[in-house]
């Protein structure tokens, strides 16, 4: 897991196409939980499907991965106080935020402060829940960050329209 952090942290901030930069959604970027499957740490039950990844944060600014719209500044008894992003046909999912920064109906560049972490809704303790849809079904956000790292702009500007 260590790599992992480390090529983010070395790569996501250095890409950037003109007017098209990928963000970190948090300047440090430890993980405490990946996507998919997992124990659920609250309720302890197997196998309970996780729609992101959970990131480690202490009261730290939130950033918004890219450049985008914000749709939904709300409450959820699951994830607390959440932020929804749409980028293209992708959206961005920050939550159990302790402070918003932005209100619906905002844009927001990469890289943009959205929020404060928190420990709001269900959850062990402060962290940062980070999700990504495509065309409303959740995906790996880390692939996602990887995959972005890596393009050229021109397939990076079809992926972010499709």
């Amino acid at each position: 897991m260590l790599e992992v952090v480390l090529l983010f942290s070395a790569v996501a901030h250095a890409q950037s196409f003109d007017k098209l930069r990928l963000s970190l959604p948090l300047r440090e970027f430890k993980i405490n939980s990946g996507f998919g499957n997992r124990t659920h740490p609250v309720s302890g039950k197997k196998n309970s499907f996780h729609s992101g990844v959970d990131l480690h944060a202490r009261s730290d600014s939130v950033f918004s991965i890219l450049p985008g719209k914000v749709v939904r500044v709300s409450f959820n008894p699951l994830i607390g106080n959440y932020i929804l992003i749409i980028h293209g046909g992708f959206t961005s999912v920050y939550g159990h935020l302790s402070k918003f920064m932005v209100v619906e109906g905002d844009f927001v560049g990469s890289g943009s402060a959205i929020g404060i972490s928190g420990n709001t809704g269900r959850s062990t303790g402060e962290h940062l829940h980070f999700g990504l849809k495509h065309n409303g079904k959740f995906i790996d956000p880390l692939r996602f960050l990887y995959l972005f790292a890596n393009l050229e702009e021109r397939a990076l500007l079809t992926v972010l329209s499709d």
